[in-house]
């Protein structure tokens, strides 16, 4: 099964697409969207203490959907290059219990 850093939210909008993704407190994936040329609207952010990860959710524009998608798969290497080697598994648990509750709704 492939996984993902980020999932997309319920929310009708002609114009924009919603997501959770999962970054750190120091806001890795904000010059990755800079790079990709993506705005990205922040909305709000969740914290689990147990990790070091957090949850960002924000909208961005339908026709940046594969440059957001890019910089947020660029976001994966960029975490291991910085000594989250956690993040893949911590993002595939995450990622998997994410789908076994949206099969339960």
């Amino acid at each position: 099964m492939e996984y993902h850093n980020y999932f997309p939210l319920e929310k009708t909008s002609l114009r924009y697409k919603y997501f959770c993704y999962i970054d750190t407190e120091e806001y890795l994936a904000d010059s990755l969207f800079i790079k990709h040329n993506v705005k990205v609207c922040f909305q709000q952010e969740a914290h689990r203490p147990d990790t070091d990860f957090i949850f960002v959710f924000c909208r961005i524009k339908k026709a940046d959907l594969n440059k957001f998608t890019e910089a947020l798969e660029d976001l994966n290497k960029k975490m291991l290059l910085l000594g989250h080697t956690n993040y893949p598994g911590f993002c595939k648990n995450f990622y998997e219990n994410f789908l076994e509750q949206q099969e339960k709704i």
